[in-house]
């Protein structure tokens, strides 16, 4: 196996990885209510993975296990209902992110900052999602679910952070 073989085989083992990991979490956040009754909000966990992509190898990397996890749940639950929702969220969420990256490599900005700007784009995804599936109504819960995304975008942000402290160069370098 050439080096180059080897060091695509490693990214390709993390992405898998990252997968799983962002996967299991999101399954175990579907078991528990969501935090706040009646809003269509969960703390989304699995974001934890798909930031630890972005700030430690690719976004395209990070792309890969947001939409990965965002089509391979539905299957796995057989949820189908969240899938255009998880899409549109994840996508939009990897755009502010990846518009943020220098930023965070440049130190100017935080995991935290990263992960509240790619949670509250996650928001404004699924809302975009809901007014194409139920129409403007879901306009209603808006405020609240952007509100809701910044101690969300904290919390994956600081666990994210701290992956990154304890993890980095101990499963491969960077792609």
């Amino acid at each position: 196996m050439t080096r180059s073989q080897s060091k695509n085989t490693g990214r390709i083992a993390r992405l898998a990885v990252l997968t799983a990991m962002a996967l299991a979490l999101q399954w175990l956040e579907t078991l528990l209510p969501p935090p706040v009754p009646a809003v269509p909000v969960r703390i989304g966990l699995a974001n934890i993975f798909v930031l630890y992509a972005m700030m430690e190898m690719t976004p395209g990397d990070a792309l890969a296990v947001s939409v990965l996890r965002s089509l391979l749940l539905p299957l796995i639950t057989g949820n189908v209902s969240g899938l255009l929702y998880s899409l549109c969220g994840g996508v939009l969420s990897w755009i502010a992110m990846t518009v943020l990256l220098g930023s965070y490599r440049r130190g100017r900005i935080s995991s935290i900052g990263l992960s509240v700007a790619g949670a509250a784009a996650f928001q404004i995804g699924q809302v975009l999602a809901g007014c194409f599936i139920v129409g403007t109504v879901i306009f209603a819960y808006a405020p609240v679910m952007i509100l809701l995304s910044v101690p969300a975008g904290i919390a994956t942000g600081w666990i994210s952070g701290i992956l990154v402290s304890r993890v980095s160069g101990k499963i491969g370098k960077r792609a």
